[in-house]
């Protein structure tokens, strides 16, 4: 009996990893641009995320994903990881389509992808939505972030780029 009950708690304690915390998610998010070590870190993270964990998590840990592709050489494996995170991203923003914070890492994602891939198709629609809501964004740091990222886009208008200023 208690051989089970120790059996029972190990894999409980296993199945209940506690899910990251989205402000150690994004920072590890910004950083991930930068090398291979933090890219790494980024998915470690998002290591215990799965299709029952929120749809932020999940959308991040598909832009995990196709970061890893711009690490690997193999052909093959660039096209795996991207196409692993773009079903990811695409079943979070399904789950929660109104989530600002899902369409601005969509299209960061997409603006910044090579256009053979084809995965550029939600581009206007999140700017747009991006740029209609932004300023509903309780956190200010997220806030400011996506309206540093729409004003260096070169997808924004100039008029666009008024919008936001003000």
């Amino acid at each position: 009996m208690k051989t089970l009950l120790l059996i029972t708690g190990i894999l409980m304690g296993m199945v209940t990893k506690d899910q990251p915390k989205i402000d150690t998610v994004r920072s590890l998010f910004y950083q991930a641009a930068k090398d291979k070590t933090s890219a790494k870190k980024f998915l470690n993270a998002l290591s215990v995320v799965d299709n029952n964990s929120s749809p932020v998590l999940v959308c991040y840990k598909g832009v995990a994903e196709m970061m890893q592709a711009k690490h690997v050489l193999s052909p093959f494996s660039k096209l795996q990881k991207f196409k692993t995170g773009k079903t990811l991203i695409e079943k979070s923003i399904k789950r929660d389509p109104n989530d600002l914070e899902l369409r601005f890492l969509r299209f960061s994602i997409q603006s910044n992808l090579p256009e053979f891939l084809g995965y550029d198709q939600a581009i206007s629609a999140d700017k747009v939505k991006l740029i209609n809501g932004y300023s509903s964004i309780k956190d200010d740091e997220l806030r400011q972030c996506v309206v540093n990222y729409l004003t260096a886009s070169k997808y924004c208008t100039v008029a666009e780029l008024k919008k936001i200023k003000r």
